[in-house]
């Protein structure tokens, strides 16, 4: 560790006096009050800062600069040396931009590094001396954008807490995963009815576990977390997980410690997960042309050499791409984007091949039984991912507000349905349900029809019996038919204690004039229905649960951006929260706040 370096007293000539920062003594600019650090204590140093900073200063005698440290020492100056009487628009300011750094995932560094040195050249260019003097004072250095990003943070979860202590019902979603340098990061999400009118759905927490990441770790984690913050067990209504053993043991899973907490919670396995569980079956007809297809993606793209030619090759031919796409078994839609990507340029792959003299691959690809799999495979999985996507959200279900249980249950029985409808049409010769397929079909005539009718018949036929394995029926119908339509439902279907409320609400035209319209089904129980409060609030227990752990999988996407390679030791639990979160930052209210206090 270099020595601590000391002021000398003629360094006020070059504008600066000392200032004592956590017992070390720094240079501090007698004319725009900044503070250096101990190791700019050299002349060389101080020089570049009046030069840089006011360079129509350099020549002033040292009465001058001695005139500004008297002016400096009657102003009100904190430990850091920054003014007390930052005004509440500078503060404002800095926490904007703080925010924007946080939104954007970006180093903390880059206000004082970037955003403030372009800031002042725009000013200067566009607006003049005095702007630019306003600039200077926004404080945007690494501490002080980290100190703004968590008090936002925490003003956030002020507020989301408060927020869920008002809702009837909240549901959880969680998840853990390791980040870059190791850490076991659980992330848990929570949906509840804000203002009584509308769901919402927010990161509660995310959290470093330092051991083990069992069931009993989760629930640890999670309990701490309620209990600290006033949280009632009681209205918790659901808890969803991708499956695990840690999550849904019949011991010591996460799920079960939860029902000891609350007994009537619902736990869900994660409906996308299910779905890429069920979607894995296929017969070692359809595996061995899917093996063969990653050996070919693989052997282009074993070499950043192989990658240039087959790049140059597509790139003369103009084709539509220029690269394939690597497949990863982590990722949903990883299946169907390589193969239909490697389809598009199958004419490009066997030239490659060719040239490469690869005769063994280029015989595989090239054969014509091969390629009749390998178009099954495209147009399967092709329609798998469509159903991925629509259960991600990312659909029009989040735009019509739909995210509740019954809307993502409704696409994956309209999917099983397709499967039989494929079994039929499959059953008679008629192969138009897939298009990629029925191309090669009709082209290559009716020989092979038998041998990839009796494959196709025997992976839907296991399909559709996966799929009703992982998504079985309800087994309370009344309560889910009660939820998504109460004007058909039969009384004597439900319980005893709403059935006279039931009655009532059949027999509300207006009400059901407004169901008819065509408002979806959150927005009727949460807004319309106000006046049958008990059928009201088991609807609202239903809609309250989550049906996939979509979010924890985004909110690990955003972590590995915010804690990279380069941040491999930063807590990242503020920026998170602020980078994904839906509800604003109360920052005027932070800025009055800090007034009386220092800026940093």
């Amino acid at each position: 560790m270099p020595p601590k370096r000391k002021y000398d007293d003629n360094y006020i000539k070059l504008g600066f006096t000392s200032i004592e920062v956590n017992g070390e003594t720094r240079p501090q600019c007698v004319l725009c009050a900044v503070v250096l650090s101990n190791e700019a204590l050299k002349p060389n140093k101080l020089e570049r800062h009046m030069k840089t900073v006011h360079p129509k200063f350099c020549d002033r005698p040292r009465e001058f600069f001695e005139g500004k440290l008297a002016n400096l020492k009657k102003m009100k100056i904190g430990p850091s040396g920054t003014s007390y009487a930052t005004s509440e628009k500078t503060l404002s300011a800095s926490f904007e931009v703080s925010k924007l750094i946080a939104k954007s995932k970006k180093a903390h560094t880059i206000g004082e590094s970037l955003i403030k040195p372009c800031m002042l050249k725009v000013a200067e260019e566009l607006l003049g001396a005095e702007a630019v003097k306003k600039i200077r004072e926004i404080p945007l250095s690494n501490d002080t954008v980290k100190s703004r990003i968590l008090k936002m943070s925490n003003d956030i979860e002020d507020q989301v807490i408060d927020k869920i202590k008002n809702s009837p019902y909240f549901a959880l979603q969680c998840d853990e995963s390791t980040d870059v340098s190791q850490c076991c990061q659980l992330l848990v999400f929570i949906r509840f009815l804000e203002d009584d009118n509308k769901f919402i759905e927010e990161l509660l927490f995310s959290q470093e576990l330092e051991t083990t990441s069992q069931g009993a770790d989760v629930m640890h984690a999670i309990s701490q977390y309620i209990e600290k913050h006033g949280l009632m067990w009681e209205r918790l209504a659901g808890l969803c997980t991708d499956g695990a053993p840690a999550m849904l043991g019949s011991r010591s899973g996460l799920a079960t410690l939860v029902k000891t907490k609350n007994p009537s919670a619902i736990t869900t396995h994660c409906v996308i997960h299910r779905q890429a569980l069920a979607a894995k079956t296929l017969p070692e007809y359809f595996t061995l042309a899917l093996k063969t297809a990653i050996k070919v993606v693989n052997y282009i793209k074993k070499s950043a050499l192989n990658t240039r030619l087959f790049k140059q090759l597509c790139s003369d031919m103009n084709s539509e791409h220029e690269t394939l796409l690597f497949h990863t078994e982590v990722r949903w839609l990883s299946k169907g984007n390589m193969l239909a990507r490697l389809y598009e340029l199958r004419e490009e792959v066997k030239i490659f091949l060719t040239n490469k003299e690869n005769k063994e691959l280029l015989d595989q690809f090239c054969d014509p039984k091969y390629e009749i799999r390998f178009a099954y495979l495209v147009d399967f999985f092709a329609q798998i991912n469509k159903l991925n996507l629509q259960l991600q959200g990312s659909g029009n279900l989040k735009l019509q507000g739909m995210s509740n249980i019954f809307a993502y249950e409704d696409k994956i029985r309209a999917f099983i349905a397709k499967i039989e409808l494929w079994t039929n049409k499959v059953e008679k010769n008629n192969f138009s349900a897939f298009d990629t397929l029925n191309q090669i079909i009709n082209r290559q005539g009716a020989d092979i029809k038998e041998e990839i009718q009796k494959n196709i018949m025997l992976h839907l036929t296991t399909l559709k019996s996966e799929f009703n394995r992982y998504f079985p029926e309800c087994e309370d119908k009344s309560i889910q038919k009660l939820i998504r339509n109460p004007f058909i439902v039969n009384v004597s279907e439900v319980a005893d204690e709403i059935q006279e409320e039931v009655i009532e609400l059949q027999h509300d035209t207006n009400l059901k004039d407004t169901f008819e319209s065509g408002v979806n089904i959150e927005d009727f129980w949460t807004q319309k229905a106000l006046s049958f409060p008990k059928v009201r609030d088991i609807a609202i227990r239903y809609l309250t649960l989550f049906s996939s752990t979509y979010l924890c999988e985004q909110g690990f996407s955003t972590l590995l951006i915010i804690k990279n390679k380069h941040r491999n030791r930063l807590d990242a639990s503020a920026d998170m929260r602020l980078a994904i979160s839906n509800t604003e930052p109360r920052i005027q209210k932070l800025v009055k706040n800090m007034q009386p206090q220092k800026s940093h």
